[in-house]
């Protein structure tokens, strides 16, 4: 299979206007409870700025306190208190595609946006002007593929 064929089968259906719609809708918050890696959080820390999404922010501050347990640290003690204290910003997601599930576990491990809602999945592409088939995520997930098969 090519790139081209493994886009037009697991890509072809783009339902941005649909899933605007929902979240536009979603009253209670519901949906946005059930996006994946919709933040990108920025932090000055003692060893450096942080940038990642929500898991990767999580995993830096697992590592801290890790280290904290080894003795204290006030620069440290700072860093996860400014960890805890991001709000982070909003990624702009252009086009929605409807995707299956294992396509949108890879995504979300990738640190794509991702929505999953009532066993339905969608890819949040941040990017445009040029096409599917040179996405990173996208390319990534077809030599994976193609290795498996």
């Amino acid at each position: 299979m090519t790139i081209d064929e493994f886009v037009c089968r697991y890509f072809s259906l783009q339902q941005t206007a649909l899933v605007d719609n929902m979240l536009y809708e979603d009253k209670h918050m519901d949906m946005f409870n059930s996006l994946y890696n919709l933040h990108m959080h920025t932090v000055e820390l003692s060893t450096g700025s942080f940038t990642g999404t929500h898991q990767q922010l999580m995993t830096k501050k697992a590592t801290i306190n890790k280290t904290l347990q080894r003795g204290k640290n006030k620069a440290l003690q700072l860093d996860i208190e400014l960890l805890e204290t991001t709000q982070g910003t909003q990624r702009t997601v252009y086009e929605w595609y409807t995707i299956p599930y294992w396509i949108a576990r890879h995504m979300i491990d990738s640190d794509e946006v991702a929505l999953s809602w009532r066993d339905s999945y969608w890819w949040g592409r941040c990017t445009t002007g040029s096409s599917l088939v040179h996405e990173n995520a996208v390319l990534t997930l077809f030599a994976q593929y193609n290795a498996s098969q």
